[in-house]
């Protein structure tokens, strides 16, 4: 096989990323965007790796039946959906699969314990937090997502749909418009932002995030006009600089330039407000689902001490704390603890205390000190946690696990590892979160075989 060579392949699976898997001649294992299950394709090798390649489509010769025309008209191009060539109902056959099959391949345990996903009824406009990338076209300024594995720009309305994005809150992508418009008339083209995210609550507040370049003393004139203009587009209540640090190193420094730096949004009777800085589940109606499922599997009776790691602004802990004697929350990113102990106020709830630091030093201290809670809940990032804390869990003698997970490869590698230290998998429930991408978010219930 040789790049820039076209071949024809038989699709036998979809991998994680949402592309097509097939399988040379030469036994060569070739990935293919757009590609579905079933389907007889022609494919142009773009890249080619020592184990593997990645095709271009060319031509779908015998197509699956799961196959359907994308609603927007950008979806071959832009990086943010992978499947919405894809029937809604196969994406969550498919994603139920994906679970069972990461939890046999990588955690070494039987898949049979996985619930059908919880899909949505309207998988459209869902997503309360979304981030467009920013240019300048000759007098025009665009917005919009680069393209998958690029650099260049995907922008504008999509002709189809007359929308910026078909996962994006309708009022945010009115926001877009309105930040757009404000951004093309200012004349200071070197200062533009290179990225603005928007977030929404319930309330409908949104808040403007201009991410850039450290500031110097032109980019400060220019953001201090430049707020004062964008509360006037509807909806935005606040605007937030985050100034990327200099060079290559990560982090950066977040400075409010108008409102009060939050936005607040209402989820099952709790009100929480929501920082720049702070994580934050992106949709809606399914982290109530998402919520619910956790509270059942946590089977709490009013008297147990809950530990809540990574818990972001508190919306796990606040959530079940209403239904427990207490619960610590355990979170790296200080903003976000200042706003969890923020909404515990705002809420009334006094059972919870929430601390600040890293969830593997926290936790672990607490546990060699005595602290013993009797349900754990994790949510950690993509990355799943570190080994210290489920060591930390195993020696704390916590009686149930209760593990919210937005990557199932990590997930399973947790989930092995928490077998071995002797916790039982009794049931993982997905539950779409993110609909038209290959997102899967799970919640699991293992509990301590030796309690």
């Amino acid at each position: 096989m040789q790049k820039g060579q076209a071949v024809t392949l038989q699709i036998t699976d979809i991998n994680r990323y949402g592309e097509g898997i097939g399988r040379a001649d030469d036994g060569m294992v070739v990935f293919v965007p757009g590609a579905v299950t079933g389907e007889r394709v022609t494919v142009r090798i773009e890249e080619l790796r020592k184990r593997f390649a990645r095709g271009k489509l060319l031509e779908t010769v015998i197509p699956s039946e799961y196959r359907v025309a994308p609603a927007c008209g950008l979806a071959e191009y832009c990086g943010g959906c992978h499947l919405q060539h894809l029937a809604y109902a196969e994406q969550l056959r498919w994603k139920t699969d994906l679970v069972r099959q990461n939890l046999s391949r990588i955690g070494g345990i039987d898949g049979g314990v996985v619930r059908d996903i919880i899909g949505m009824t309207e998988p459209w406009h869902y997503r309360n937090n979304v981030r467009f990338k920013v240019q300048r076209r000759g007098g025009k300024v665009a917005l919009g997502f680069f393209a998958a594995e690029s650099h260049r720009l995907v922008a504008g309305l999509d002709s189809r749909s007359g929308t910026m994005c078909l996962l994006a809150h309708r009022e945010l992508n009115r926001a877009a418009e309105g930040v757009r418009e404000v951004l093309e008339k200012s004349p200071a083209v070197a200062v533009l932002p290179e990225e603005i995210m928007l977030r929404r609550g319930s309330t409908g507040q949104i808040m403007v995030v201009l991410i850039g370049k450290p500031a110097g003393a032109e980019r400060k004139r220019y953001l201090a006009g430049l707020a004062g203009e964008l509360t006037t587009v509807p909806g935005v209540v606040t605007v937030v600089d985050y100034a990327r640090a200099a060079g290559n190193k990560t982090g950066g420094r977040y400075k409010i330039l108008a409102g009060p730096g939050y936005i607040e949004d209402e989820l099952d009777g709790l009100c929480f407000r929501i920082s720049a800085a702070s994580f934050y589940q992106v949709n809606p109606s399914q982290t109530t689902v998402l919520y619910k499922q956790a509270l059942e599997y946590c089977a709490l009776q009013g008297h147990e001490e809950v530990a809540d790691a990574y818990c972001g602004v508190g919306t796990i802990a606040l959530y079940i704390a209403r239904y427990t004697k207490a619960v610590r929350g355990y979170e790296v990113v200080p903003g976000a603890v200042q706003d969890a102990e923020a909404n515990a106020a705002l809420n009334g709830v006094k059972n919870t205390r929430f601390f600040a630091g890293a969830v593997e030093r926290m936790l672990v201290e607490h546990v060699a000190s005595g602290y013993n809670p009797e349900v754990v809940v994790l949510d950690p990032p993509r990355s799943g946690c570190r080994s210290e804390v489920l060591e930390a869990l195993a020696q704390s003698g916590t009686r149930r696990v209760v593990y919210v997970s937005c990557d199932p490869a990590t997930l399973a590698r947790d989930v092995g590892y928490l077998h071995q230290l002797g916790f039982v998998l009794q049931e993982v429930q997905p539950v779409d979160m993110f609909p038209h991408t290959g997102h899967v978010e799970c919640v699991t219930l293992m509990s301590n075989s030796i309690k």
